[in-house]
């Protein structure tokens, strides 16, 4: 490991984000249906982007969730600022389809069905 890698101890945390939910039980996401507005972060603020977006919904087992999550706190070390998601998601397939050096792992992936 190097200085800036880290483990994350997850026990508990179903029970916590269960302990969440019924407690703001009475609020939204925020994610309604499509009303032709531009999308906004969750902090409110609208997005940087432009442009027609269509909205994808990811089912992820808690540990990808929360490897996702340790992608994202890495991502914003490494680029020195806040770093979406969402743009995690476009920079991830931008890079496959514009360098094969990405593309193949993900292909090796798929092909041994290590997704699922």
């Amino acid at each position: 490991m190097t200085k800036h890698d880290h483990q994350v101890n997850t026990g508990g945390v179903s029970a916590l984000l269960e302990g969440l939910s019924d407690r703001f039980d009475g609020e939204g996401t925020g994610h309604g249906k499509d009303d032709g507005k531009p999308s906004s972060r969750h902090d409110g603020k609208p997005s940087q982007e432009t442009g027609s977006r269509s909205k994808f919904t990811a089912l992820l087992s808690e540990p990808d969730a929360l490897a996702f999550d340790e992608l994202a706190m890495v991502l914003r070390r490494r680029t020195g600022r806040r770093v979406d998601k969402a743009e995690i998601l476009r920079a991830m397939i931008a890079a496959s389809l514009e360098d094969p050096a990405v593309l193949e792992p993900l292909v090796r992936k798929l092909r041994r069905g290590s997704t699922a």
